[in-house]
């Protein structure tokens, strides 16, 4: 095979390989989702206790940062880019925009 293809199937197993990634933190994100409505339902239910809530809902914004992350290597493997690249925007998906700064 010439070099061309096995560049071409490089990046297309790459990007297969970063869509499957995404796909199973999506179904992790739907899991802990549907622990948190089980929770509330619970709470709506059940008399003031204590609740799971904040801990599941730290872990959605948690799978949220890191699915951001993801995207933005499967954007980046998708337009032919190297995703290697897309690398520092996982890296600071979890943090969280501050206000805009004024020049």
């Amino acid at each position: 095979m010439s070099d061309a293809i096995n560049t071409e199937l490089a990046r297309l197993r790459e990007t297969v390989e970063t869509l499957t990634q995404g796909l199973r933190m999506m179904v992790e994100t739907q899991a802990t989702q549907t622990e948190m409505l089980q929770a509330i339902l619970e709470a709506a239910t059940e008399e003031a206790g204590e609740s799971p809530l904040p801990g599941l809902l730290t872990q959605i914004v948690e799978r949220l940062d890191e699915q951001t992350g993801i995207l933005h290597r499967i954007e980046a493997a998708a337009s032919g880019g190297p995703v290697d690249d897309a690398q520092d925007d996982e890296d600071h998906a979890g943090r969280r925009p501050g206000p805009p700064s004024r020049q």
